[in-house]
């Protein structure tokens, strides 16, 4: 061959580390961001409302660039096109917090992909309801029972085993 193309690399913005969070949503591990399901929601977060493209979600030209604006402003579109906007979010399944039995140890905040989870001035633990989406990670990691997913209780756990034929404990 007689051709031959060389072309410097593309690397993520610095400032996608602090932008991400900022408006609570994740990166990938050369530091673009993450879109919610690369072949379900392709121009979404994970976070409600925020949207993705170009090359902020991975190295890609311009016409591609072109095609994923179109498609973010398209998704935006529908949004803001209703009189009102209801947050999606899995209200059954959200935690329950019992500030007397927890230790403050920081696992939970330190878990939760939503970042959902905080202390506040008094350094008590706060679920910020709108952010979580009911996931479960905060509730299976606190060792002190603290936060109780609803409908997840161990009793609730047990009993499906037990219901499906395992042993009673």
């Amino acid at each position: 061959y007689d051709l031959c193309v060389l072309s410097t690399p593309l690397v993520s913005n610095n400032d996608n580390k602090a932008l991400a969070q900022m408006i609570k949503v994740p990166l990938e591990e050369n530091g673009f961001f993450l879109e919610a399901h690369v072949k379900l929601r392709p121009m979404d977060f994970a976070t409600a409302g925020v949207f993705v493209c170009g090359s902020a979600k991975w190295p890609v030209d311009i016409t591609e660039s072109i095609s994923q604006g179109y498609a973010a402003a398209a998704r935006a579109s529908t949004i803001i096109s209703h009189d009102t906007i209801e947050v999606e979010g899995a209200t059954s399944f959200l935690p329950d917090y019992n500030k007397s039995l927890c230790t403050g140890c920081e696992v939970c905040i330190k878990v939760c992909p939503y970042n959902a989870i905080s202390k506040n001035e008094n350094d008590e633990i706060v679920i910020t309801q709108v952010l979580c989406k009911g996931c479960g990670v905060c509730g299976a990691t606190c060792t002190n029972h603290a936060i109780i997913i609803r409908h997840f209780t161990d009793q609730q756990i047990l009993a499906e085993i037990f219901a499906y034929g395992g042993k009673e404990v």
